[in-house]
C-alpha cells in the first residue's frame, strides 16, 4: 500500500471521527435546549383527524420532577380541584394500580359529558392510561407518558388520545378540537399547581 493510500485512509477515519463528535455535539445541544428555559403548557400538538375518529399528541414540559407529576395525574379522584374543566370525578372501584372513574367534563361552552373511565398505572414506565367504559357521545382511550430531566428537575409529559364519536357531533371539527385543546392545557396547569403546593 503507498503511502496517498494510507493518508486517504486515515483521512476517511478522522473525517468520521468528527462527524461523530460533531453529531453527538449537536445531539446534546438540542436535549439540554428542550430542557431549558420556563415551563411549556404545549412544546408540541399534532392533531388528525379520520372520519368520526381524532387522534391528538400533545407533548409539555413540567417544572417539577417525575414522581410529584404521576401521582397528581394518578390521583384522578382529585382532578375537579385541580382541572376547571372537570366538575366531578368520582371512583367507583378500585384495585391495586387500577381505578374505575365516573368523571364529568365540560369544555368551551359545550354540554357536560359523562364518563365512567378506567385509569390504569404503570409505575415502572412512568405511564398512566385511561380508557372510556361508558360514555355517552365519545369514546375515549389514551395515555400520559412521562420522562425525567437528566437532574430530575423537569418533566416531559406526552398526552397522547384518540377519540371516536359515537354519533355524529352537530359542532364543527374546530371546535371540538379547540375543547380538547383546552382541556388538555388546563391539565397542565393544575398538575403545575397541585405540585407546587406539595
Amino acid at each position: 500500500m503507498n503511502k496517498r493510500a494510507i493518508l486517504a485512509g486515515v483521512g476517511v477515519v478522522v473525517a468520521a471521527v468528527v462527524a461523530f463528535f460533531v453529531y453527538k455535539a449537536v445531539s446534546l445541544q438540542s436535549a439540554a435546549a428542550k430542557w431549558s428555559g420556563p415551563m411549556q403548557e404545549i412544546a408540541d400538538e399534532k392533531i388528525t383527524h379520520d372520519d368520526r375518529v381524532t387522534h391528538a399528541r400533545f407533548v409539555s414540559i413540567l417544572d417539577a420532577p417525575i414522581m410529584s407529576v404521576q401521582n397528581a395525574i394518578w390521583n384522578v379522584e382529585n382532578s375537579p380541584q385541580m382541572v376547571e374543566n372537570i366538575k366531578a370525578a368520582k371512583v367507583l372501584e378500585a384495585n391495586g394500580n387500577m381505578k374505575k372513574v365516573e368523571m364529568n367534563f365540560q369544555s368551551l361552552n359545550l354540554p357536560l359529558q359523562s364518563f365512567i373511565m378506567q385509569w390504569t398505572l404503570y409505575p415502572d414506565e412512568h405511564r398512566i392510561t385511561f380508557k372510556t367504559l361508558k360514555s355517552q357521545a365519545q369514546d375515549i382511550e389514551g395515555e400520559y407518558k412521562l420522562e425525567p430531566s437528566p437532574d430530575g428537575s423537569k418533566t416531559q409529559l406526552t398526552y397522547t388520545t384518540t377519540i371516536t364519536d359515537k354519533i355524529a357531533m352537530p359542532i364543527p371539527q374546530s371546535v371540538l378540537d379547540s375543547a380538547n385543546r383546552e382541556l388538555y392545557v388546563n391539565t397542565v396547569r393544575g398538575i403545575q399547581k397541585t405540585v407546587k403546593k406539595g
